[in-house]
């Protein structure tokens, strides 16, 4: 029998890359749902060629937009709910923003195989998730090229063996440039990674090195270490995307070719590795790899990251909730680049402090607190 699987957020750029790897495995693979937050073009498409069982759109006011041919139509939030619950199928949740935490909890707590795109679930809810799938005994597969890389590194070893886990950076697009020459960065300009393709909210992240930051965070949850253990390094050619040093002093590196569709691959296999023609590294022709320390005082977003992990939960879900809306804010053109990490920053320190939080509604509450905040102060900015 064929594979079952639910991807949601299925047009952006995990999502097609996650359908690319099923058609070169169609014979194992079977797309039983998709879901969408509102690009009902791309979406009407993929439901055409894939021929899912359901299909959700997020936005209802554009469900009239979708042609969902032979698939059960589902809605908004609950239609979410109803397609994570679909047939025991493996879920890849590759949905942005904070949107796509109520599909994890959900995911985990019917025990199903969870392949993890989604940053933020971790970010805001990193202890509750680890409680979960101790509970219930769930599967999450890391999908995030750097996380799924430290998790092969780390199979079959045990924890006390591990000194530190090094994730890599490229750098984003502005990796050269002085403190004055980000303040004139415009969106357009980062929005053009030097790597990868993906789509705005996680770009735009990089370039700011706060998706770095995220990721060291979900790394803590991910792998139980502590946040000192955890360390960021700048690699622009992005050939290597994760290490861990051993308390011997040695080092272990996993080297791929940056194309997002060999972890999703290893992720929907079950953490088997496959046969995938998605690119492979010609270290002769690289000559060489660099890395260097990244600056924290250029980019103070990962700075933060750091500061919010040591202070607690609820600082965890204010950092996560007040860069989606300063990161919006720029994307608009109301603020400047390097505002986005000052209002983070602001409102980190005037969040309502709670060091443990393993209740999801509590967590929504800290992070409607953080949204409220950034957007007041907005507001101010504009007048």
């Amino acid at each position: 029998m064929k594979k079952g699987i639910v991807i949601l957020g299925s047009t952006g750029s995990i999502g097609r890359s996650t359908l690319e790897v099923i058609e070169h495995q169609q014979d194992e693979f079977e797309v039983i749902g998709l879901a969408c937050r509102e690009n009902v073009q791309l979406f009407s498409e993929q439901i055409k060629k894939f021929r899912p069982r359901f299909a959700c759109l997020f936005e209802q006011g554009l469900a009239h937009l979708v042609d969902f041919g032979r698939a059960r139509k589902l809605i908004g939030p609950e239609g979410l709910k109803a397609l994570v619950g679909a047939d025991g199928a493996m879920i890849v949740n590759a949905l942005p923003g904070s949107i796509g935490l109520e599909p994890t909890i959900q995911a985990l707590k019917e025990r199903r195989v969870l392949g993890l795109a989604n940053k933020e679930s971790l970010v805001m809810a990193g202890r509750l998730i680890c409680s979960l799938i101790r509970e219930k005994g769930s599967t999450l597969l890391p999908i995030d090229s750097e996380h799924s890389a430290l998790y092969q590194l780390m199979e079959g070893k045990e924890r006390d063996e591990i000194e530190t886990l090094f994730i890599t950076a490229s750098g984003g697009p502005f990796r050269d440039l002085s403190g004055e020459e980000l303040k004139a960065v415009t969106a357009e300009q980062a929005l053009r990674h030097p790597t990868w393709q993906m789509g705005r909210k996680v770009t735009l992240d990089s370039a700011t090195l706060m998706n770095k930051g995220l990721e060291v965070i979900e790394a803590r949850w991910l792998f139980n270490m502590a946040e000192e253990k955890i360390r960021i390094v700048v690699h622009p050619e992005s050939i290597l995307h994760g290490l861990v040093r051993f308390v011997d002093g040695s080092l272990s590196a996993y080297l791929a070719y940056p194309d997002m569709r060999i972890p999703i691959a290893f992720a929907l296999n079950g953490g088997q590795r496959r046969s995938v023609p998605f690119g492979k590294v010609d270290l002769a022709a690289l000559g060489k790899l660099t890395f260097r320390a990244p600056d924290m005082e250029r980019f103070p977003a990962l700075r933060l990251a750091y500061e919010a992990l040591a202070a607690g939960d609820s600082a965890l879900v204010t950092l996560n909730a007040a860069n989606e809306v300063a990161s919006a804010a720029f994307l608009e053109g109301r603020i400047g680049f390097t505002h986005i990490p000052c209002l983070v920053e602001e409102a980190l320190s005037r969040h309502p402090l709670a060091k443990e939080i393993d209740d999801l509604d509590a967590i929504w509450e800290i992070h409607r607190w953080a949204q409220g905040y950034v957007e007041n102060r907005l507001r101010r900015i504009d007048a």
